[in-house]
């Protein structure tokens, strides 16, 4: 937990959140027709709309679903609009179940097995932040013993995940500005939501009808979901003493570096393709630099600030 003080979570959830906003545009853009007369912006930030108004007039009961009402707004609204595409639905099987030869044998690389490990290193650091955001919204499990157990089962289904050629686990930071927006804090309902997601995995059916939600409609309301966990990292990262030079230099290097990937994908093009794999990812670049600098600002004794070595 010392290693990854607010200094360093919030600037990682920070990152994630705002890295993720050109993905939402990406989503309202790739589904906007040619010709279509910009009906899928429209589309879009009236979903974004809808869900602002029923959060601001709705009774307190109803807010909640402020989200929920937005996307299916938004997708009846998209029928008429010739935007809807459910041919998905259609095509899909009824039952499946997963195949673990689908890849083939398995093979070791050392560089991608190098990278990998990285970034599961990054995957914990935004775990543990994660996991102390949603301690803070429900006003418990902020706490050491918690986040170990959060990073035990987030190994455990990764384990799990990898034997049935799936991909590794990591905490869902969407999800922490969901449980913000929306105040629903019961544990039997993220269980409840979890049930229905193994049900989606055997029932490709459904899993198609919720894919069939249009883009824009789903770019809308992403783009309120990672606004929302952008400002959760921001709240979190309030927390470090921003006035001190050192705690400042991290979060401008670590934004700073970890956007670079978001802006010009083709950055680091010239490297090698297993340092690509690392540096690609902004949300790497971010937890592995705010993590070093932290490091090396607050715990190598002579480069202590002085009032990191009185305490």
């Amino acid at each position: 937990m010392h290693l990854f003080p607010p200094l360093v979570t919030g600037t990682v959830i920070a990152v994630i959140g705002f890295s993720l906003v050109p993905s939402a545009a990406g989503l309202v853009a790739g589904h906007e027709p040619a010709g279509s007369g910009g009906r899928g912006l429209a589309l879009a930030a009236g979903t974004v709309l809808l869900a602002v108004l029923v959060e601001r007039l709705a009774p307190p009961a109803l807010a909640r679903f402020s989200v929920l009402l937005a996307m299916a707004a938004g997708t009846a609204a998209a029928l008429p609009l010739g935007l809807f595409d459910g041919s998905g639905v259609a095509d899909a099987r009824l039952v499946t179940a997963p195949d673990p030869t689908v890849f083939g044998a398995p093979t070791f690389v050392v560089p991608a097995i190098a990278a990998m490990l990285v970034v599961q290193l990054v995957n914990m650091v935004e775990s543990v932040g994660d996991t102390l955001a949603v301690g803070q919204i429900v006003g418990r499990g902020d706490d050491a013993p918690t986040v170990v157990r959060a990073l035990r089962a987030d190994g455990a289904a990764t384990v799990l995940s990898g034997a049935l050629a799936s991909f590794p686990i990591v905490t869902f930071g969407q999800s922490v500005g969901l449980v913000s927006v929306t105040r629903v804090k019961s544990r039997h309902v993220v269980a409840l939501s979890g049930a229905l997601m193994v049900v989606l995995a055997f029932v490709p059916v459904l899993g198609a009808a919720v894919a069939a939600v249009p883009g824009p409609v789903l770019g809308g309301v992403s783009l309120v979901m990672f606004g929302t966990v952008g400002a959760v990292g921001l709240r979190i990262l309030a927390r470090a003493d921003l006035t001190e030079p050192r705690n400042l230099l991290t979060v401008a290097l670590a934004f700073a570096l970890g956007m670079i990937p978001v802006g010009a994908p083709d950055f680091y093009a010239p490297l090698p393709s297993h340092l690509r794999t690392v540096l690609d990812s902004g949300i790497a670049v971010t937890g592995i630099v705010a993590f070093l600098l932290n490091l090396l600002f607050h715990h190598t004794g002579a480069a202590r600030h002085p009032k990191e070595t009185a305490r």
